[in-house]
């Protein structure tokens, strides 16, 4: 059996896999003269990013494992092609992708090459996308912000399967991705790709939660639009109204905070927020892997031993995500001193507390790196 070493892993690598016993898999890559029917991304840090229903979800590299390499294949883009890539639009675009709803709806808009004009204007002229995807689009759109382009011309929305798996700009990186593995070195958390659909990792629940809140928004931007009506002490403004994923609608909080409708909406958000936990993962996801937050800990008491080459990976995956997480609680606190909702304040104390446990940690590898 094989998993992905994260060590021999690069931001945006390519994971394609076909299922060889699906009829739809087969369906699927005849329509797209590919040898593959699904898609995954590398976003970095130890995280893929998976266009599955019903919302994109993450997935740690050791979360799954391969019993073999027929059914998979890791592309990469060239260095020569690197060299003009934009990785950090590539990124940014991809992480706003990371919470939109899986569509069935846009497959068949794909196929017709019929999505709505405005849907491409948004995207084309200011990279959001405002629909759902499949997953091919979570390759596309961000290798398109990036400066590839799939379809080779200026419609990645469309391209597919075999445009991918095809293109000039991309090399063959499995063999070096992968390492043979036997199964008692296997995690207990680790699973078969092709047989597990449901692992119960801290992800699965964050994208879970995402789900209720996508359609807690999804609902009420469709009832303004339907019963404006109801709705006469706010200013509706129907570019204001575009969904991508339920965070759309926190400026739009700001904007109607002082009004009854804002006030209702912050209650019913911070409320789906607070019990549904959704604040509360980044605490379930520390102590579910006290090892990796506390090492100091567990390699004095509890035979922890990281190798240099595992510490760099944690240190340089911590400190990208504390870069990534100051960076949403600073601007939480702008727009929490902006609009005193529940719905600020329960975001901003969520950020506020991962990134102190963050600092820890760091401090903690810096300590270890002395003993390693």
């Amino acid at each position: 059996m094989y998993q992905i070493d994260i060590h021999s892993l690069q931001q945006f690598d390519i994971l394609l896999v076909r299922f060889p016993e699906s009829e739809s898999s087969q369906q699927i890559r005849e329509n797209c003269n590919s040898e593959y029917s699904h898609a995954i991304i590398y976003l970095g840090g130890g995280a893929f990013v998976e266009g599955i229903e019903p919302v994109v979800t993450l997935f740690s590299y050791h979360r799954y494992y391969f019993p073999d390499l027929e059914d998979v294949k890791i592309l990469r883009l060239s260095d020569a092609a690197g060299k003009s890539f934009n990785g950090a639009a590539a990124e940014r675009a991809l992480r706003s992708l990371a919470s939109c709803n899986y569509s069935k709806r846009l497959l068949y808009h794909i196929n017709k090459k019929n999505i709505d004009e405005d849907v491409i204007t948004d995207f084309l002229e200011k990279k959001i996308w405002r629909n759902g995807i499949v997953c091919t689009s979570l390759i596309t759109l961000p290798y398109y912000a990036g400066g590839v382009d799939f379809s080779s011309k200026n419609e990645p929305f469309y391209a597919h399967f075999g445009d991918i798996e095809k293109h000039k700009d991309f090399i063959d990186v499995t063999a070096s991705t992968f390492q043979q593995i036997k199964e008692k070195d296997l995690r207990k958390d680790a699973y078969n790709y092709f047989t597990t659909y449901e692992t119960g990792s801290i992800l699965e629940k964050q994208a879970a939660i995402v789900v209720e809140l996508n359609t807690y928004v999804q609902h009420k931007y469709r009832d303004i639009t339907q019963h404006p009506e109801k709705y006469e002490d706010i200013r509706i403004a129907e570019e204001n109204l575009g969904f991508s994923s339920w965070e759309d609608i926190l400026p739009n909080l700001t904007r109607w905070f002082l009004s009854e409708t804002g006030k209702k909406i912050d209650e019913e958000l911070s409320e789906l927020i607070l019990s549904s936990k959704y604040n509360m993962l980044w605490f379930e996801e520390i102590h579910k892997y006290p090892e990796q937050f506390f090492p100091l800990y567990y390699w004095k008491f509890n035979s922890f031993g990281p190798s240099k080459d595992d510490i760099k990976f944690y240190t340089d995956s911590i400190s990208e995500t504390y870069k990534r997480i100051k960076e949403d609680e600073e601007n939480t606190l702008k727009n929490f001193l902006g609009c005193p909702s529940k719905t600020y304040h329960i975001l901003f104390n969520m950020y506020r507390s991962y990134t102190d446990l963050l600092v820890g940690a760091l401090v903690q590898y810096e300590e270890l790196l002395k003993y390693v």
